[in-house]
């Protein structure tokens, strides 16, 4: 089963985002993240497995060095696909990719396949308003979507690991700070 690394927003500050994903599942459209029970989030990895213990200890420990901050989201987009996704993209910042490169230095050994598309110098980060619906479905999907006001600055709140499918929760590390970034 394949584990995802995620940025978990702030749950007070993502009503928003959590919003649209309710009426896109209520209308029936696009229902998978709600089914799911996914929370706003920006996924930061993927992998084929994990050496869980390994990686447990690694990401609390990265989480511990960042301090909180926020993600400002500013453009609406769409993936392409059979099965497209529509997201929100956060503005890049050099903090965020910084912490992206980090992140996927520290888990190397740990990981094994790492999805190419979320490599770093390949990575789009965003977060996931619609996914797993048919194609036809793409202009009811975009019209819920753009109800969304953008720009729309949230704080991220952690940092976790989510085993899918079925999506399982494993871990989830607030930012501390406390410890030196080094």
């Amino acid at each position: 089963m394949p584990y995802a690394v995620v940025f978990y927003l702030d749950p007070e500050k993502n009503r928003p985002i959590r919003k649209i994903i309710h009426e896109l599942a209520q209308k029936n459209i696009a229902p998978y993240m709600q089914a799911m029970s996914m929370q706003p989030h920006v996924t930061l990895a993927i992998y084929d497995d994990l050496e869980c213990r390994t990686c447990e200890s690694k990401i609390s420990g990265l989480a511990r060095k960042i301090h909180g901050f926020n993600l400002t989201f500013s453009f609406l987009g769409i993936f392409q696909s059979e099965n497209p996704v529509v997201f929100i993209g956060p503005t890049i910042t050099q903090e965020l990719l910084s912490i992206h490169f980090r992140l996927h230095e520290l888990l190397k050994d740990a990981a094994m396949h790492p999805w190419d598309l979320y490599r770093p110098g390949k990575w789009v980060p965003h977060c996931s308003l619609a996914v797993e619906f048919p194609a036809e479905k793409l202009p009811n999907a975009v019209q819920i979507c753009r109800k969304l006001t953008l720009p729309l600055t949230i704080p991220v709140a952690s940092l976790g690991v989510v085993q899918f499918e079925p999506v399982k929760p494993l871990y989830d590390y607030a930012f501390t700070g406390v410890e030196p970034a080094a």
